[in-house]
């Protein structure tokens, strides 16, 4: 399909997944690009102004609002959501949106008071659904909640075999309640260019270079993808540069990367199926660990399944059994604004502004809900044998 026919296939699917309309869908290169064009559009109608979010985060998710000329404030999480709690403590008159993140795919029952939130204090909701693609918080009566829903296609989220694209969901009654910022924000999304030759280059050959790279010794791997990405021949997940508040301006999909969405597109609700199936084998042969406690006993399919140890060094120890024993486990959001700001002032972030998170995240474990059967019974051996617990796996790696 050409840019055109692939554009709208991939709106038409997308919609078709989330019971919406293929017009209220427009398609970016990355999700960073997305959310940056619409915080510009923000921008663009209220001025400077003040955005609710959290920092038990991606740093990708923050330099959108920075580079729209926005500051980010930041409210802390909770624990059993790992998404921001009690906005109204960061809300103040120059507050203009708030974010509210689906933290590993986590929607639960949390949307609807940030959403009441964002209402009594006319504010711009906008949803982080990256780790849940075509998933969005709804009313008791069914209504999509948030004003905005960003939606990833890239690394590590939903669909694995993406890598790269963004998905914007416009709801139609932002339109009814602020039309200007309606027109601004889908005006805006309309008219992004397409990225340059090198960009849409490296985007074609992420996945062959990639796995080149996966099969050189640790020893150099790190070195060797530095230089490719200095080569710009490699795109990195995140660029050094997004470290320090800057990013690439905002592109467009292409029709390779549309094509390559539609491919994998029909295995969403498979792959749905399949990690809803392990989060419920998780919360079932979980429970009553003595080293570390179920975060959220949800039952959704979440991106990846979050367990909480009693301390950073448990979890640092039970991290590198799991990866050694060849799991790829994630440590989601440690550190936070993962993976880490070169400079908190350009963040405007303190650690006093979110106790919770600074607390938690260096012991939180998130575990692949992707695996087989088998993979299931080994992971949940390790985590949980019957004459083995964990404490003495840990302990045994130590001596």
């Amino acid at each position: 399909m050409d840019l055109i026919q692939s554009n709208l296939a991939v709106r038409k699917s997308l919609a078709k997944y989330s019971n919406t309309d293929p017009d209220d869908w427009f398609l970016t290169f990355k999700a960073r690009f997305g959310m940056a064009t619409v915080f510009q559009a923000i921008y663009n109608i209220y001025g400077h102004g003040e955005v609710i979010t959290q920092p038990y985060t991606c740093i990708t998710a923050i330099n959108p609002i920075l580079v729209s000329n926005l500051k980010p404030a930041y409210a802390d999480i909770d624990p059993s959501t790992l998404s921001l709690t009690q906005p109204e403590k960061c809300y103040n008159s120059k507050t203009v949106a708030v974010v509210m993140q689906h933290t590993l795919g986590i929607i639960g029952d949390k949307a609807q008071a940030i959403a009441d939130f964002a209402k009594k204090r006319r504010l711009i909701l906008i949803e982080d659904s990256a780790h849940c693609l075509t998933r969005m918080a709804t009313s008791e009566s069914g209504e999509i909640l948030a004003d905005i829903s960003v939606h990833s296609f890239g690394v590590e989220k939903v669909i694995k075999n993406t890598k790269f694209g963004g998905a914007i969901y416009v709801n139609p009654e932002l339109k009814k309640k602020n039309p200007k910022l309606y027109g601004e924000i889908t005006t805006s999304l309309l008219n992004l260019p397409q990225p340059p030759l090198g960009l849409d280059l490296r985007s074609r050959t992420y996945r062959f270079q990639n796995g080149l790279l996966h099969r050189l010794p640790n020893s150099i791997f790190n070195d060797v993808r530095n230089l490719a990405y200095k080569a710009h021949i490699f795109e990195l997940a995140v660029a050094p540069y997004e470290q320090s508040a800057e990013q690439s301006r905002p592109y467009a999909s292409t029709k390779f990367v549309n094509n390559t969405i539609l491919k994998q597109l029909p295995t969403l609700p498979a792959i749905y199926k399949l990690r809803q199936k392990n989060v419920r084998v998780y919360n079932k042969k979980l429970v009553n660990n003595p080293d570390f406690e179920l975060i959220n006993n949800c039952d959704e399919p979440l991106l990846a399944y979050p367990i909480l140890f009693k301390d950073a060094s448990t979890a640092t120890k039970v991290y590198d059994i799991l990866t050694s024993s060849g799991f790829f486990i994630r440590r989601w959001y440690s550190p936070l604004l993962y993976p880490g700001p070169n400079s908190n002032r350009r963040y405007h972030y303190s650690s006093k502004m979110a106790p919770i998170a600074e607390s938690i995240h260096p012991k939180v474990l998130c575990l692949p809900t992707d695996l087989t059967q088998e993979k299931m019974q080994r992971i949940l051996a390790i985590l949980h044998p019957v004459e083995k617990p964990v404490q003495k796996i840990v302990q045994k790696s130590s001596i």
